[in-house]
């Protein structure tokens, strides 16, 4: 029996302005509700679509799940 694992890699992002502070917060502010907005998306399609956990938790769950996730990445 072999396991296959998919890792994906989040790089982390800086972003350099000479301007007022509170610009920078809204960036990482940004960056940190788009990569929550993906974890969201990753486990609502984990809940889905594979067994141990389509077997146990609600389909629901996992629609629930990707749609906030696409509302904080801005998917439409």
């Amino acid at each position: 029996m072999s396991t296959q694992t998919c890792e994906q890699v989040m790089e982390e992002k800086k972003v350099y302005t000479s301007s007022s502070s509170a610009n920078v917060g809204s960036v990482t502010r940004s960056l940190f509700t788009r990569q929550t907005g993906q974890a969201l998306i990753t486990l609502g399609t984990l809940f889905k679509h594979i067994p141990p956990f389509n077997e146990t938790i609600d389909s629901n769950t996992g629609e629930t799940l990707i749609s906030i996730g696409k509302k904080l990445k801005g998917i439409k």
